[in-house]
């Protein structure tokens, strides 16, 4: 029988509140901790004590919210951090894709052929572009299966979730770049297409969810 307002439920309200992350994570891991205070209390219950003493007992034993915490927080912290690595990697391939798909579109029209320093930067952005996506899968590895051979702890979510933010800033700036010099910029050739109007909104969309969900990594990791 379950006791509406009695100590489970005010520890798992407890519990919930002191934690932050991702929210799917957040209740599988309050309903896991509910219901082993529940079969607790069950089992006290059948060994002869009242429901509300069988539930202080089981709330007892299962330990201090603030002791418990860290632990849950560090598993939502990895857990945030998985998803933003796996984001971060997505994201970047997509507009890599996409970019490529739109500069060479519009380069049918163009006459320009672009100088050395051009090319450097258009080369560092791309080589960029691989360097993180392979790092952002392994940095999604580490916080999953990686946890099985070392400890990871809530300083690597924090570190991706600042990479992520670093990610972000790095190539907008690149891509500001690489806009402003190109013909693009000057012609508009893609802005009234679909495909311009597409690789817009994709740009767009991207880099704020990847800052979004940095944030929300850091703020698990805190």
């Amino acid at each position: 029988m379950v006791m509406a307002g009695g100590p489970i439920d005010a520890y798992v309200a407890s519990l919930r509140g002191a934690l932050r992350g991702p929210r799917g994570a957040k209740a599988d891991l309050v309903r896991e901790a509910r219901d082993s205070l529940f079969d607790a209390a069950e089992h006290y219950e059948r060994d002869g004590l009242d429901r509300a003493e069988a539930e202080r007992l089981a709330v007892d034993e299962f330990g201090d919210v603030r002791e418990l915490a860290p632990d849950y927080q560090r598993e939502l912290a990895l857990a945030q951090a998985r998803r933003t690595a796996l984001l971060v990697a997505l994201a970047v391939a997509t507009q890599t894709v996409v970019s490529e798909i739109a500069w060479r579109t519009a380069a049918t029209s163009w006459s320009w052929q672009p100088d050395r320093f051009y090319a450097i930067l258009a080369n560092t952005v791309d080589y960029a572009g691989y360097a993180v996506f392979v790092g952002a899968l392994l940095a999604a590895a580490t916080c999953g299966i990686g946890t099985r051979f070392r400890t990871v702890g809530r300083p690597f979510a924090r570190a991706t979730g600042i990479a992520a933010i670093t990610v972000v800033g790095f190539f907008l700036l690149g891509g500001a770049a690489l806009s402003l010099l190109s013909p693009a910029w000057h012609t508009a050739t893609l802005a009234a297409t679909p495909l311009g109007l597409t690789s817009a909104a994709i740009t767009t969309a991207l880099p704020a969810w990847m800052l979004y969900s940095g944030f929300r990594c850091i703020r698990a990791a805190a």
